[in-house]
């Protein structure tokens, strides 16, 4: 895929922009595998920001030498990508609806909230992030949801943890982010839920085993393969 534009929109947080000639069917909750170049031999879990017609959107952080080095493509090079992947998010019959993300789990919320507006949802989202430097997407988000920003240090928004400011009035949630703020969550809210799990990949197709995490109905699964969305309560989160 080409790179059409390619910006860091926050502290170490950069969205990349992609288009290739043919269509992209994926849907939101679903994501892309990108591979870096050499001698980067693992390919990257990126979710879906956004995709239409031949045209995706994906929201990296650079946590290490593989995503510093994808920094560097520029408007014309091109990506290997391999995707879409996963299973995405079902759209709620419930009519309120709380988007919880936690950094990077931010983006494939913000092109639910997008198709959720559409549908006539009312849509309120609780978005959390280190500190101010690391904000990004709250005014896109506004044009879709009633948006509450939590910051660890109060720097923007509230100050603390997400689950202080959750939506009271909500029928269902769906949430991205690590592992611990989803355990939270699960233990809070009493209503249905789907959690969008952030684990490291090696092939992203089930075939390696890397991503396997333990379900309570039915062993164990691969959050590449079988996720990255699951009902709230299926995983055994750690």
């Amino acid at each position: 895929m080409k790179v059409v534009n390619h910006r860091e929109i926050s502290e170490c947080t950069y969205e990349i922009t992609l288009q290739t000639d043919v269509f992209f069917p994926a849907e939101p909750g679903q994501f892309v595998h990108i591979l870096v170049d050499p001698p980067h031999q693992l390919r990257r879990p990126l979710s879906l920001a956004s995709s239409s017609g031949g045209e995706i959107t994906v929201v990296y952080k650079t946590f290490g030498e593989g995503t510093r080095t994808l920094t560097n493509k520029k408007r014309g090079d091109t990506v290997n990508v391999l995707g879409p992947l996963g299973n995405g998010f079902t759209l709620p019959e419930q009519e309120k609806v709380m988007l919880v993300g936690g950094g990077v789990g931010v983006p494939p919320l913000l092109w639910l909230a997008k198709e959720l507006h559409k549908d006539g949802k009312k849509v309120s989202a609780v978005l959390g992030f280190k500190s101010v430097n690391q904000v990004f997407y709250r005014r896109e988000m506004e044009e879709y949801a009633e948006v509450t920003v939590v910051t660890d240090d109060g720097s923007s928004g509230e100050k603390g943890l997400v689950t202080k400011w959750l939506d009271p009035e909500a029928d269902v949630y769906y949430a991205c982010g690590p592992n611990p703020m989803l355990k939270a969550l699960e233990a809070q809210l009493a209503i249905p839920g789907y959690n969008s799990m952030e684990e490291r990949m090696g092939c992203a197709i089930g075939a390696c085993f890397a991503c396997t995490v333990e379900t309570t109905d039915d062993g164990y699964v691969n959050v590449c393969k079988d996720g990255p969305v699951f009902p709230k309560g299926r995983v055994k989160l750690p």
